[in-house]
């Protein structure tokens, strides 16, 4: 099935009340500004097929109300079929913001997910964040938007100041109680220090220590394992790397393919819970989790199972062979 096209804008710390410790979205994505409902109605109206137009970064619901409701109104005149996916501050859901979205979802452009930035339930790590709400205010928003039928997601942090590798496995659990049987979407980024943010200040005066790439890669890989297990869908691991990104970390788990050592991590432990002496077969389209980065896959699959790498080389097939298939994409 072909890929539904995506539209995004960027509202970057648009409608946030405060600041994260580790938060600074321009740099993050190199977008400056929130765009006008001029601006969206404008590209929006050039889309020739139905596509996700997507309002990502800041806190779009808190907002001004008629700035919410002008950037809604500008989705007339999407093809019929589009949908919105947008992320909020989990405080944002008032009664009218509930009804505007509602009354999107009965248009053409109807409502794909609300993503709340939910980062972590642990009282201790948001107080030490700057989040400015707790554990228990993330669930409620969860589930107003469950008892209300609109569609759910979160964004999930590991590595935050205070945050232990328990802590994060306690906040999928929860989350997974809240929602049951229903769809829901999860996306899991690491914490960095970027240059000029309030966690510059706590690393350079030793009060906050950043995992290591590796350590990072094998806690969201464990974290990745609990969230397929428990019914969730996962749309991203890590951040898109940008120049901004790049240009802007001082310290923490950055790599331009995080998201593959996390998969990689992910399904090692998934093959060696299936066959723990091996062999071993995974599809075709998985196999740069496992030979890419320095062999990565294959080296967990050997720490993990206790076998030597070279027996563990020897012991992992890929099928179909490359000319047989098309390339899955996990991201």
């Amino acid at each position: 099935m072909k890929k539904r096209r995506s539209l995004p804008f960027f509202f970057s710390m648009a409608g946030c009340a405060g600041r994260c410790v580790y938060c600074d979205q321009s740099r993050i994505t190199g977008v400056g500004s929130a765009p006008a409902p001029a601006d969206i109605r404008r590209k929006v109206g050039e889309l020739e097929s139905p596509a996700e137009v997507a309002f990502f970064g800041g806190s779009f619901t808190c907002l001004p109300a008629a700035q919410v409701e002008a950037c809604l109104r500008a989705l007339d005149g999407a093809p019929p079929g589009s949908s919105l996916r947008l992320s909020t501050h989990p405080l944002c859901l008032s009664a009218e913001t509930i009804r505007l979205l509602k009354t999107l979802s009965a248009h053409a452009c109807s409502l794909s997910c609300v993503e709340l930035g939910i980062s972590s339930l642990d009282d201790r790590v948001l107080e030490s964040c700057g989040r400015g709400y707790s554990g228990q205010q993330a669930l409620a928003a969860l589930d107003l938007l469950f008892k209300e039928g609109l569609p759910a997601g979160a964004q999930l942090m590991l590595g935050l100041p205070g945050q232990e590798e328990g802590s994060s496995l306690d906040d999928l659990r929860k989350i997974a109680a809240l929602k049951g049987p229903r769809a829901m979407d999860i996306r899991i980024y690491p914490c960095l220090v970027l240059s000029g943010t309030p966690l510059e200040k706590m690393w350079v005066a030793g009060r906050y220590k950043p995992l290591s790439t590796e350590t990072a890669a094998k806690r969201t890989g464990l974290l990745l394992r609990e969230a397929l297990a428990l019914g969730f869908n996962v749309l991203r691991v890590g951040l898109a790397e940008t120049r901004s990104l790049s240009s802007s970390v001082l310290s923490g788990p950055h790599h331009p393919s995080f998201g593959e050592l996390a998969w990689g991590d992910c399904l090692a432990r998934m093959l060696a819970e299936s066959s723990p002496a091996g062999p071993w077969v995974e599809h075709s389209g998985r196999r740069s989790f496992f030979t890419g980065h320095g062999k990565w896959g294959m080296r967990r699959l050997s720490e993990t199972t206790g076998i030597p790498l070279g027996e563990v080389e020897s012991s992992l097939s890929f099928w179909p062979p490359r000319d047989l298939h098309r390339k899955e994409v996990l991201r």
